[in-house]
């Protein structure tokens, strides 16, 4: 119930009130919201027994914490002056409140564009894209998804230069969007819903739920033109079992040097071999069957880039294609989902 709302606060700020939750409770109704001033998060629970109206605002992580580790069936609150106490069987606690004044004032839904959209598809789609986005907070489009929402296909890119994870779904959707979201938006979204209804102006989104409202301000594009930077055509195809490349990957990683996780990938017919060294740890090769076509290639690759794409794809086989050593690569699932598009681009390391 409250880590949907705590995931929300800030995990540093100046304003000592972020790091509260506000309570309130109305008509039998108890609602719970918490703010870093990008993103609100309010749910709303139905209360057992009685309950008289009023608010307050308490630390959210320790409040979570108690929360988390009591072990009778109900919690009661009451508050008495500026203290709320909590009782919950033989366990007796006490929190010092805040004035709820100070809380900031919740903010209301956007006014805009607003559609209903599978909630399935959406944490789908983001969990595909998402590990892909930048960390780097001077290119701040890039720290976010972008998602695009037409009649016919929904898609979602995440990229920070180095890697690019795509992903498309072909259907029908009621209305048209183009955003580029924060990550840990979506981290707070319920699970176990079907569906979310989206509001979104210029500079907020919003998503509604049964029981949830999450309102964020929109990341400052323009977005990377994505389309242009993945290649069309390479000259070099290999088909590589998932399971396998991933095992082999795993080991190689552990000879990799800590600094760029540099592996060498020498592509030959119907051979892969992986290749890896860390001149004061020792050094790894190990061989693996793949259909190859096209003229023998050698290039490097962050390993743990490859295998954090390869953990997010389905299927039984992997399909790489190569262009050079100095040119970026692409992975695709060879037998992609229905009505899915999924594209991986990692750039290379070059080799001495």
């Amino acid at each position: 119930m409250l880590a949907g709302v705590v995931n929300a606060l800030p995990g540093k700020s100046t304003y000592a009130v972020l790091a509260n939750l506000k309570l309130e409770v109305k008509s039998g109704e108890l609602a719970l919201s918490g703010t870093d001033l990008d993103t609100y998060v309010r749910k709303v629970f139905k209360l057992e027994g009685e309950s008289e109206d009023g608010a307050t605002v308490l630390p959210g992580k320790k409040l979570a914490d108690i929360v988390r580790e009591i072990s009778a069936p109900t919690v009661r609150f009451f508050t008495k002056e500026q203290t709320v106490h909590v009782h919950a069987g033989d366990t007796k606690a006490s929190f010092t409140s805040l004035d709820p004044a100070e809380f900031p004032e919740a903010p209301v839904l956007p006014e805009g564009v607003v559609l209903e959209f599978p909630l399935a598809t959406l944490l789908e789609l983001f969990d595909t894209t998402s590990y892909a986005v930048s960390k780097d907070d001077s290119r701040p489009a890039m720290t976010g998804v972008n998602w695009e929402v037409s009649k016919a296909e929904t898609r979602m890119v995440g990229t920070d230069g180095h890697r690019l994870a795509f992903v498309g779904r072909k259907g029908k959707y009621p209305g048209k969007i183009k955003v580029i979201v924060e990550p840990k938006v979506l981290t707070l979204f319920p699970r176990g819903e079907e569906k979310v209804t989206v509001h979104m102006d210029p500079a907020r989104i919003g998503f509604v739920f049964e029981n949830t409202t999450i309102i964020t301000r929109v990341l400052e594009g323009p977005y990377p033109d994505y389309e242009r930077v993945i290649p069309k055509d390479y000259p070099a195809r290999a088909t590589v079992d998932l399971e396998h490349f991933s095992a082999v990957l795993r080991r190689a990683l552990v000879f990799a040097h800590p600094v760029g996780h540099l592996v060498a990938l020498q592509f030959g017919k119907d051979r892969l071999k992986l290749e890896a060294e860390t001149p004061e740890l020792g050094r790894f090769e190990e061989e693996i069957e793949c259909q190859y076509k096209g003229e023998g290639l050698r290039i490097g690759f962050n390993a743990g880039y490859l295998l954090e794409i390869l953990r997010h794809m389905t299927g039984e086989s992997v399909l790489v294609e190569l262009s050079n050593p100095l040119s970026a690569g692409l992975l695709k699932p060879v037998t992609p989902k229905p009505d899915t598009e999924e594209t991986f681009l990692v750039m290379p390391i070059r080799l001495e």
